[in-house]
């Protein structure tokens, strides 16, 4: 193998190499993230640097976005996985619930409700996927693929159908 060869041959493998990388770790990506040893769900808000990033923990307020290291990331969630209610955000209590107390989210619609939604000046028919915080509702629009599933505030939401 030549020496110029070889240069050309590292320089592809290092371009190949950084496209992967701008590829993961986009703006928006649902991903899971290990915090304090479990491994939970969240969505990157921010790069903040090559190998760092915000993300904002799934089910958690704004208080809880957090700057990560990329090694924290574990993977992407899956579309399936996105359709299930977080087991544990990273902002729930990790002390054990006495019986009577109150638990989980209020919000004003629950999974599987039949709503409409506004989207850039039309409404749109969808069903309740997943409740993230009493103001933040995962939606699926009915007759889309899940890749347009996306989490919305309660004021895009014009009511059920």
């Amino acid at each position: 193998m030549t020496k110029a060869y070889a240069v050309q041959l590292v320089a592809v493998t290092l371009a190949f190499t950084s496209l992967q990388c701008s590829k993961r770790n986009r703006i928006g990506e649902h991903i899971w993230v290990m915090h304090e040893g479990v491994p939970v769900r969240a969505f990157i808000v921010e790069r903040t640097g090559e190998a760092r990033v915000r993300v904002q923990f799934e089910g958690c307020d704004a208080t809880w976005q957090r700057e990560i290291t990329a090694d924290r990331i574990t993977g992407r969630v899956s579309d399936a996985e996105a359709a299930r209610l977080p087991a544990r955000p990273a902002c729930a209590a990790t002390s054990a619930a006495r019986k009577g107390d109150p638990v989980g989210l209020v919000a004003p619609v629950k999974v599987g409700d039949r709503i409409r939604v506004r989207w850039r000046g039309s409404t749109y028919n969808a069903s309740v996927a997943g409740i993230l915080a009493s103001d933040r509702i995962l939606v699926h629009y009915e007759g889309f693929e899940n890749a347009w599933d996306e989490i919305v505030p309660i004021d895009r939401i014009d009511g059920a159908r």
